[in-house]
């Protein structure tokens, strides 16, 4: 690995969210070209951190992907992503 890199990349990332405020992590993918889920990880790894605050977050159901549909079928960095495909919900689950 090429030393910095990492810190090079969330450098970037909190440039936009300080201009930005407030997005969704779709919006976020968007912007930087990566699947949801790997702009999920990276805002993850950011909160943990304390770099960022996360306000909001949402269920999902079993089966589903944290990538919207349309962003999960059309990432051309799925094979590199760092969130498993489909939430292994329990069932029962309340």
């Amino acid at each position: 690995m090429i030393p910095g890199w990492k810190e090079e990349i969330e450098g970037e990332y909190l440039e936009f969210l300080r201009k930005h405020q407030t997005l969704t992590p779709a919006d976020f993918a968007d912007r930087f070209d990566v699947s949801e889920c790997c702009a999920i990880y990276w805002l993850t790894e950011l909160a943990r951190g304390g770099r960022i605050r996360i306000s909001a977050v949402e269920v999902l159901e079993a089966g589903e992907t944290p990538c919207r549909l349309l962003n999960s079928l059309s990432c051309r960095r799925k094979a590199f992503c760092p969130v498993e495909e489909v939430a292994n919900v329990p069932e029962g689950r309340e």
